[in-house]
């Protein structure tokens, strides 16, 4: 990100992801059914009377499937004039989904009329609609499943036309699909800031405890930095405290206080070899973002890469290769530029080579047009489509990692932008991006603050929390890793 001068130099934290079931997930590769019930009353007029029950969505929410009677204690009745009734549904993650189909479910008492549609939202948008003439049990089939944006605020719409009075005492949207395994690492930058607190994950676990409660789950990946080992000798403590929680490092270094060329030269190895000998007797893996975002020059060594990325590509090997000759193999490498932009320094110029680079990376925010850095409304796909591509160019045997990500409430939906990241772009579109942060700390710039938390707005909180609930993200299992080994993506 173009933006920030680190406070406290890096010592910042990610996230860490505990594994929670999914909602109705099934064996992998076996098909499941999610039953989506109304949960609110989005707007009732005309003749429905609400009859057993304190509202109408807790009327038609029976607890039963399509096979299955509802009760007959609760239900909304017409009287034979026009009137309808608007309920919203329960959703669920799509994330790593496939042979989605959803079919609305509605049980009328008698013969006559009621006209069914199912809505994107309360503002419009039908996909489905019947008029429904049957007792009992009728189906209502989309031909396209909704994408998870429309799901978060799908609606079904109950109406009566005729004089003829009508019962409706149960519906549900009937999700079916097949879920899918563990496929993705997710984590988060967790600042105090966010929680009124100057602590940070993973120092601080009432942030962290935080930041897990309104996401849903525990991370896989904390994200945190140190200092250059000649400012700060190896701790290994935030390391433990992330482990301990089950979640995997993911460290930021940044070689402040040192140029490139002093680095490639030698004059900084006693630090070095120092700082790669503690690495290798504390034997955990964890993930190294050194030097990222060099491809633009809001940090130094950004600055000297765009005059000489050959001394980047130099100062990077000899780093690597002192930390391979002690032995620590338990760092993995991530490589981190920008997302390309109008003037960024060429990634080929920049990458170290195949055997110095673990996993490659791309950092990448939608300001959409917030006054603090108005732009344009980015969503996900085009915003790494292009860096995706140049990175799968450069080591297309290597996973991807978002370092970092975030989008502003400003120019569009938040809510809606973090669904359609997480649930579609992310497992559909990129299936080479193996591990995903975001950045959630409201950093201050020029006065205000960036709105970056998912905390941001309930409606931004509650899709993340939704989104991030299906099993394609991976939970906090990774706290028993073996020692001395680099991170693997999952399968």
């Amino acid at each position: 990100m173009r933006k920030r001068a680190r406070r406290r130099l890096a010592i910042v934290a990610f996230f860490a992801i505990a594994m929670l079931p999914a909602l109705d997930a099934g064996a992998a590769g076996a098909s499941t059914t999610t039953y989506l019930r109304p949960n609110a009353d989005i707007s009732s007029s005309g003749s429905w009377a609400v009859v057993g029950a304190g509202t109408a969505w807790e009327a038609l929410a029976d607890n039963v499937t399509e096979a299955q009677v509802p009760s007959s204690s609760g239900y909304i009745a017409s009287s034979g004039a026009a009137g309808q009734t608007t309920v919203g549904l329960k959703t669920m993650s799509l994330a790593g989904a496939t042979a989605v189909q959803m079919t609305a479910w509605v049980y009328t008492a008698n013969a006559n009329e009621a006209i069914v549609d199912v809505f994107k939202s309360s503002a419009g948008g039908s996909v489905a609609k019947a008029s429904i003439t049957s007792p009992g049990w009728n189906p209502i089939p989309l031909e396209e499943p909704l994408k998870q944006p429309e799901l978060d605020t799908a609606v079904l719409k109950i109406r009566s036309l005729l004089s003829q009075p009508q019962q409706v005492k149960a519906a549900f949207l009937a999700v079916t699909y097949t879920p899918s395994p563990p496929k993705v690492y997710w984590g988060s930058w967790i600042d105090g800031d966010v929680y009124g607190s100057s602590g940070d994950a993973p120092w601080t676990s009432s942030t962290w405890d935080l930041f897990e409660a309104h996401a849903g789950r525990a991370p896989s990946i904390v994200h945190f930095g140190q200092p250059a080992p000649w400012t700060q000798a190896f701790a290994a403590k935030p390391l433990e405290l992330t482990r301990t929680r089950g979640a995997i490092p993911l460290v930021d270094m940044g070689s402040n206080g040192a140029s490139l060329a002093e680095i490639a030269s030698g004059a900084k190895d006693s630090y070095l070899i120092s700082w790669a000998s503690a690495v290798r007797s504390y034997g955990k893996p964890f993930f190294l973002r050194w030097d990222w975002e060099m491809n633009g020059t809001w940090f130094q060594w950004g600055k000297e890469a765009a005059t000489d990325p050959a001394q980047y590509k130099s100062a990077w090997r000899h780093f690597h290769d002192i930390v391979e000759a002690k032995g620590a193999t338990n760092v993995t490498w991530v490589w981190c530029p920008n997302v390309r932009f109008t003037g960024s320094t060429s990634l080929p110029s920049l990458y170290p080579g195949a055997e110095y680079v673990d996993w490659t990376c791309a950092d990448g925010y939608n300001r959409g047009t917030n006054p603090l850095k108005p732009s344009s409304w980015t969503k996900l796909y085009p915003l790494f489509l292009s860096t995706y591509n140049a990175l799968l160019s450069l080591a297309p045997e290597k996973p991807i990692m978002i370092g970092e990500m975030s989008s502003t409430e400003y120019g569009g939906s938040k809510a809606s932008w973090i669904a359609d990241a997480f649930s579609t772009q992310l497992s559909v579109k990129f299936p080479k991006i193996k591990a995903v942060n975001w950045f959630n700390w409201n950093i201050a710039k020029d006065g205000g603050r960036w709105d970056w938390p998912i905390e941001s707005s309930e409606s931004a909180q509650a899709a993340f929390s939704n989104v991030i609930s299906s099993p394609y993200y991976a939970g906090n299992t990774f706290g028993g890793l073996p020692s001395l080994t680099r991170i693997q993506p999952l399968p």
